[in-house]
Protein backbone atom coordinates (compact mmCIF):
# COMPACT_ATOMS: atom_id res chain seq x y z
CA UNK A 1 0.00 0.00 0.00
CA UNK A 2 1.01 3.40 -1.19
CA UNK A 3 1.64 6.24 1.55
CA UNK A 4 -1.95 7.42 2.78
CA UNK A 5 -2.82 11.14 1.98
CA UNK A 6 -5.32 13.04 4.66
CA UNK A 7 -6.27 16.25 3.73
CA UNK A 8 -8.24 18.30 6.19
CA UNK A 9 -11.74 19.80 4.87
CA UNK A 10 -11.48 23.13 4.51
CA UNK A 11 -13.84 23.12 8.10
CA UNK A 12 -13.35 22.66 11.70
CA UNK A 13 -13.45 18.81 11.27
CA UNK A 14 -13.74 16.30 8.47
CA UNK A 15 -10.83 14.84 6.30
CA UNK A 16 -10.54 13.34 3.20
CA UNK A 17 -7.90 9.74 2.58
CA UNK A 18 -6.43 9.49 -0.45
CA UNK A 19 -4.10 6.73 -1.09
CA UNK A 20 -5.95 3.75 0.19
CA UNK A 21 -6.39 0.48 -0.99
CA UNK A 22 -8.70 -1.76 1.31
CA UNK A 23 -7.53 -5.26 -0.41
CA UNK A 24 -3.61 -4.09 0.65
CA UNK A 25 -2.13 -5.67 3.76
CA UNK A 26 -2.62 -2.77 6.35
CA UNK A 27 0.47 -2.39 8.37
CA UNK A 28 0.49 -0.95 12.33
CA UNK A 29 1.70 2.63 11.63
CA UNK A 30 -1.25 3.22 8.67
CA UNK A 31 -3.90 2.08 11.18
CA UNK A 32 -2.43 4.20 13.76
CA UNK A 33 -2.59 7.04 11.03
CA UNK A 34 -6.00 6.23 10.60
CA UNK A 35 -7.12 5.73 13.69
CA UNK A 36 -5.60 9.15 14.98
CA UNK A 37 -7.83 11.01 11.49
CA UNK A 38 -10.61 9.90 12.57
CA UNK A 39 -10.53 10.64 16.60
CA UNK A 40 -9.26 14.00 15.38
CA UNK A 41 -10.85 14.88 12.91
CA UNK A 42 -14.53 13.21 13.51
CA UNK A 43 -15.59 12.47 9.94
CA UNK A 44 -13.66 10.26 6.95
CA UNK A 45 -14.08 10.38 3.78
CA UNK A 46 -12.82 8.15 0.88
CA UNK A 47 -13.67 8.36 -2.49
CA UNK A 48 -13.57 6.14 -5.36
CA UNK A 49 -13.64 2.94 -3.35
CA UNK A 50 -14.71 -0.31 -4.39
CA UNK A 51 -15.59 -2.38 -1.25
CA UNK A 52 -17.74 -5.43 -0.24
CA UNK A 53 -19.60 -5.02 2.96
CA UNK A 54 -16.88 -7.66 4.87
CA UNK A 55 -14.09 -5.08 3.95
CA UNK A 56 -16.62 -1.83 4.65
CA UNK A 57 -17.26 -3.74 8.50
CA UNK A 58 -13.58 -4.28 8.61
CA UNK A 59 -12.60 -0.73 7.48
CA UNK A 60 -14.46 0.59 10.24
CA UNK A 61 -13.63 -1.75 13.14
CA UNK A 62 -10.09 -0.71 12.14
CA UNK A 63 -10.93 2.77 12.51
CA UNK A 64 -11.93 2.47 16.67
CA UNK A 65 -9.45 -0.83 16.74
CA UNK A 66 -11.95 -2.64 17.48
CA UNK A 67 -12.62 -7.03 17.05
CA UNK A 68 -13.37 -8.22 14.21
CA UNK A 69 -16.94 -8.20 14.31
CA UNK A 70 -17.62 -10.40 10.78
CA UNK A 71 -16.74 -13.82 13.19
CA UNK A 72 -19.91 -13.61 14.62
CA UNK A 73 -22.62 -12.83 11.81
CA UNK A 74 -26.13 -14.40 12.73
CA UNK A 75 -28.01 -17.24 10.85
CA UNK A 76 -29.83 -15.69 7.75
CA UNK A 77 -27.54 -12.82 7.34
CA UNK A 78 -29.06 -10.87 4.03
CA UNK A 79 -26.60 -8.21 3.07
CA UNK A 80 -29.07 -6.05 1.99
CA UNK A 81 -30.82 -6.23 5.05
CA UNK A 82 -27.89 -3.31 5.42
CA UNK A 83 -28.77 -0.84 2.55
CA UNK A 84 -30.49 2.22 3.06
CA UNK A 85 -32.75 2.70 -0.02
CA UNK A 86 -35.33 4.17 -1.58
CA UNK A 87 -36.18 1.50 -4.23
CA UNK A 88 -38.72 -0.68 -3.01
CA UNK A 89 -37.79 -3.67 -1.83
CA UNK A 90 -34.89 -2.94 -0.30
CA UNK A 91 -34.70 -1.25 3.33
CA UNK A 92 -37.22 1.98 3.50
CA UNK A 93 -35.47 5.05 3.28
CA UNK A 94 -37.76 8.25 2.88
CA UNK A 95 -39.13 11.50 3.95
CA UNK A 96 -36.69 14.04 5.96
CA UNK A 97 -34.04 13.41 8.85
CA UNK A 98 -33.60 16.29 11.40
CA UNK A 99 -30.05 16.21 13.04
CA UNK A 100 -29.52 13.08 15.27
CA UNK A 101 -27.01 10.51 15.90
CA UNK A 102 -27.79 6.67 15.70
CA UNK A 103 -29.56 5.11 19.14
CA UNK A 104 -28.63 7.79 20.60
CA UNK A 105 -31.65 7.22 23.45
CA UNK A 106 -29.67 3.74 24.10
CA UNK A 107 -26.82 3.71 26.94
CA UNK A 108 -24.88 1.82 24.58
CA UNK A 109 -25.62 4.04 21.12
CA UNK A 110 -23.18 3.59 18.09
CA UNK A 111 -19.62 4.87 18.24
CA UNK A 112 -19.54 4.58 14.50
CA UNK A 113 -21.91 4.89 11.52
CA UNK A 114 -20.30 4.52 7.68
CA UNK A 115 -22.16 4.88 4.50
CA UNK A 116 -20.94 3.73 1.43
CA UNK A 117 -22.88 4.79 -2.44
CA UNK A 118 -23.43 1.59 -3.97
CA UNK A 119 -25.94 3.42 -6.74
CA UNK A 120 -26.60 7.44 -5.86
CA UNK A 121 -28.21 9.67 -9.14
CA UNK A 122 -26.65 13.00 -9.61
CA UNK A 123 -29.53 15.35 -7.82
CA UNK A 124 -30.03 12.40 -5.02
CA UNK A 125 -30.78 14.23 -1.92
CA UNK A 126 -27.05 14.54 0.38
CA UNK A 127 -26.11 14.03 4.04
CA UNK A 128 -25.53 17.00 6.34
CA UNK A 129 -23.34 16.92 9.30
CA UNK A 130 -22.62 18.74 12.27
CA UNK A 131 -20.00 18.27 15.08
CA UNK A 132 -21.25 18.31 18.95
CA UNK A 133 -17.71 18.34 19.67
CA UNK A 134 -16.71 21.68 17.91
CA UNK A 135 -20.09 22.97 19.34
CA UNK A 136 -19.35 22.53 22.70
CA UNK A 137 -15.77 23.97 22.48
CA UNK A 138 -17.62 27.05 20.82
CA UNK A 139 -20.24 27.69 23.20
CA UNK A 140 -20.65 31.11 24.29
CA UNK A 141 -19.83 31.63 27.66
CA UNK A 142 -23.12 32.85 28.57
CA UNK A 143 -24.98 29.44 27.21
CA UNK A 144 -21.97 27.48 29.11
CA UNK A 145 -22.75 28.96 32.15
CA UNK A 146 -26.52 28.47 32.00
CA UNK A 147 -26.49 24.64 31.10
CA UNK A 148 -23.76 23.60 34.02
CA UNK A 149 -25.17 20.85 35.97
CA UNK A 150 -27.85 20.12 33.55
CA UNK A 151 -29.53 16.82 31.76
CA UNK A 152 -31.53 16.04 28.78
CA UNK A 153 -34.12 13.17 28.05
CA UNK A 154 -32.87 11.86 25.25
CA UNK A 155 -35.77 10.01 23.46
CA UNK A 156 -36.01 6.79 20.77
CA UNK A 157 -37.83 8.27 17.74
CA UNK A 158 -38.14 11.62 15.91
CA UNK A 159 -40.09 14.81 17.39
CA UNK A 160 -40.58 15.24 13.90
CA UNK A 161 -42.20 12.20 11.83
CA UNK A 162 -43.10 12.22 8.37
CA UNK A 163 -46.42 11.45 7.07
CA UNK A 164 -46.16 9.56 3.51
CA UNK A 165 -49.92 10.73 3.11
CA UNK A 166 -49.88 14.10 3.42
CA UNK A 167 -46.80 14.96 1.53
CA UNK A 168 -44.34 17.13 3.29
CA UNK A 169 -46.58 17.61 6.66
CA UNK A 170 -44.79 16.70 9.73
CA UNK A 171 -46.59 16.27 13.04
CA UNK A 172 -44.88 16.78 16.36
CA UNK A 173 -44.63 14.33 18.71
CA UNK A 174 -42.32 15.86 21.66
CA UNK A 175 -43.91 13.62 24.89
CA UNK A 176 -42.93 10.13 22.97
CA UNK A 177 -41.30 7.94 25.79
CA UNK A 178 -40.47 4.80 24.42
CA UNK A 179 -37.26 4.13 25.07
CA UNK A 180 -34.80 6.45 26.27
CA UNK A 181 -32.05 7.84 28.65
CA UNK A 182 -30.88 11.31 30.54
CA UNK A 183 -27.32 12.76 30.18
CA UNK A 184 -25.98 15.49 30.32
CA UNK A 185 -25.87 18.23 27.97
CA UNK A 186 -22.26 18.46 28.22
CA UNK A 187 -21.17 14.74 27.73
CA UNK A 188 -17.92 13.79 27.78
CA UNK A 189 -16.69 11.66 24.76
CA UNK A 190 -15.92 8.01 25.82
CA UNK A 191 -12.33 7.87 23.65
CA UNK A 192 -11.29 11.62 23.45
CA UNK A 193 -12.73 12.28 26.71
CA UNK A 194 -13.75 16.08 24.81
CA UNK A 195 -16.78 17.55 25.78
CA UNK A 196 -19.79 17.18 23.36
CA UNK A 197 -23.00 19.07 23.11
CA UNK A 198 -25.07 16.11 23.63
CA UNK A 199 -28.37 17.78 22.29
CA UNK A 200 -30.06 16.92 18.93
CA UNK A 201 -33.11 18.28 17.56
CA UNK A 202 -34.30 14.58 16.65
CA UNK A 203 -34.41 13.29 19.94
CA UNK A 204 -33.85 15.19 23.00
CA UNK A 205 -36.97 15.63 24.43
CA UNK A 206 -36.03 18.29 27.13
CA UNK A 207 -34.15 19.69 29.98
CA UNK A 208 -35.21 17.60 33.13
CA UNK A 209 -34.37 20.57 35.66
CA UNK A 210 -36.46 23.17 33.44
CA UNK A 211 -40.30 23.89 33.29
CA UNK A 212 -41.47 23.34 30.06
CA UNK A 213 -41.39 27.02 28.65
CA UNK A 214 -37.47 27.52 29.91
CA UNK A 215 -36.62 23.94 28.43
CA UNK A 216 -37.91 24.62 25.09
CA UNK A 217 -36.01 28.12 25.16
CA UNK A 218 -32.63 26.69 25.99
CA UNK A 219 -32.46 23.87 23.42
CA UNK A 220 -33.36 26.16 20.68
CA UNK A 221 -30.51 28.62 21.93
CA UNK A 222 -28.40 25.35 21.80
CA UNK A 223 -29.71 24.55 18.53
CA UNK A 224 -28.86 27.57 17.23
CA UNK A 225 -25.55 27.65 18.15
CA UNK A 226 -24.75 23.73 17.25
CA UNK A 227 -26.58 23.92 13.67
CA UNK A 228 -24.97 27.50 12.47
CA UNK A 229 -23.74 27.37 8.94
CA UNK A 230 -19.87 27.43 10.06
CA UNK A 231 -20.54 23.62 11.78
CA UNK A 232 -22.38 21.84 8.87
CA UNK A 233 -20.53 20.07 6.54
CA UNK A 234 -23.35 18.70 3.47
CA UNK A 235 -21.65 15.45 1.43
CA UNK A 236 -23.43 15.40 -2.16
CA UNK A 237 -22.83 11.27 -2.90
CA UNK A 238 -20.84 9.66 -5.94
CA UNK A 239 -20.78 6.43 -6.47
CA UNK A 240 -17.84 4.60 -4.58
CA UNK A 241 -17.92 7.10 -1.86
CA UNK A 242 -17.37 6.20 1.26
CA UNK A 243 -17.47 8.19 4.39
CA UNK A 244 -17.62 7.43 8.36
CA UNK A 245 -17.88 9.32 11.28
CA UNK A 246 -18.14 9.32 15.24
CA UNK A 247 -21.54 8.83 15.77
CA UNK A 248 -21.37 10.41 19.53
CA UNK A 249 -19.27 13.56 17.76
CA UNK A 250 -20.85 14.12 14.68
CA UNK A 251 -24.60 14.22 14.09
CA UNK A 252 -25.95 13.60 10.66
CA UNK A 253 -29.64 14.50 9.17
CA UNK A 254 -30.92 14.74 5.26
CA UNK A 255 -33.67 16.62 3.08
CA UNK A 256 -36.78 15.09 1.84
CA UNK A 257 -36.08 11.90 0.19
CA UNK A 258 -39.20 10.60 -2.07
CA UNK A 259 -40.28 7.02 -2.59
CA UNK A 260 -39.21 6.19 -6.57
CA UNK A 261 -37.15 9.21 -6.63
CA UNK A 262 -33.75 10.12 -7.71
CA UNK A 263 -32.13 6.83 -6.48
CA UNK A 264 -30.02 6.45 -3.68
CA UNK A 265 -28.90 3.19 -2.30
CA UNK A 266 -26.43 3.48 0.53
CA UNK A 267 -24.90 0.60 2.56
CA UNK A 268 -24.72 1.38 6.20
CA UNK A 269 -22.10 -0.81 8.99
CA UNK A 270 -22.05 0.71 12.25
CA UNK A 271 -19.60 -0.17 15.02
CA UNK A 272 -20.35 -2.29 17.22
CA UNK A 273 -22.51 -3.63 14.65
CA UNK A 274 -25.71 -3.76 14.08
CA UNK A 275 -26.16 -7.96 14.38
CA UNK A 276 -24.32 -7.75 18.00
CA UNK A 277 -26.58 -4.76 18.96
CA UNK A 278 -29.62 -5.77 18.10
CA UNK A 279 -28.67 -8.89 20.58
CA UNK A 280 -26.97 -6.90 23.33
CA UNK A 281 -28.28 -3.42 23.74
CA UNK A 282 -32.08 -3.56 21.78
CA UNK A 283 -34.03 -3.44 25.39
CA UNK A 284 -31.35 -0.64 26.55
Amino acid sequence: MGELDIRNFDAPYGAEVRGFDPRAPMDAERASQLQAAFDERGLLLFRELDVTFAEQQTLVDLLLDAEDSLTSLPDGFVEEGTHVSNRRGEQSAFGRLNFHSDALWSENPFLLVSLYALEVASDAPPTSFANTDVAWRTLPADLRARVEGLHVLQGEGAVQAYDEKDGEKFTTDPTQRDRSRVTPVGLPHPRTGRNLLFVSEQQTREVVELADDESRELLAALFAHLYRPENILEHTWRDGDFVAWDNLAVQHARPHLHVEGSTRILRRTVVPPSWIWKLQYVDS
